[in-house]
């Protein structure tokens, strides 16, 4: 799975930050879903490593077999999750942690919103070409109770 999957610049709109902060809901499910998924992946990859060490043939063909598709189950489900985010103009950064851009918008002009699992909203950003560096704080915040 490579990193920084992109929206396209034909989907790149920019969300203001009371928007960004109204799909942090959806953006935590999909998250959720993606580092689960991500997680069962390694779990299986780790147990299809050790299988291959082993030296019993009975059955280690249909349990590798059977291990590689799950893996790949998980994989497209990734897929597809990461697919959700990007038509909604949004970039996956890395999936470990997962990091997600919100193309944004402030007084200012164009800018990155960028959210990690764990965060209580889009308290942190990038100036736009920057969204490699590591992540600032926000000098402003979305409204106060601004999530349901």
């Amino acid at each position: 799975m490579k990193p920084k999957l992109l929206a396209s610049e034909t989907q790149a709109k920019r969300y203001s930050l009371a928007q960004a902060e109204q799909m942090l809901p959806l953006i935590e499910t999909i998250a959720a879903e993606i580092a689960e998924r991500h997680k069962t992946r390694r779990e299986l990859h780790r147990l299809r490593v050790e299988l291959e060490s082993e030296v019993t043939p009975e059955g280690l063909s249909s349990s590798l077999a059977d291990i590689a598709a799950r893996i790949y189950d998980q994989t497209e489900g990734i897929r597809g999750a990461i697919d959700e985010l990007v038509e909604l103009g949004l970039t996956v950064l890395r999936l470990n942690p997962i990091t997600i851009h919100i193309p944004g918008r402030s007084v200012s002009g164009p800018l990155v919103f960028c959210w990690q699992p764990g965060d209580s909203g889009i308290q942190h950003g990038h100036r736009v070409g920057e969204e490699d560096d590591p992540r600032r704080p926000l000098k402003v915040r979305a409204p106060h109770g601004f999530r349901n």
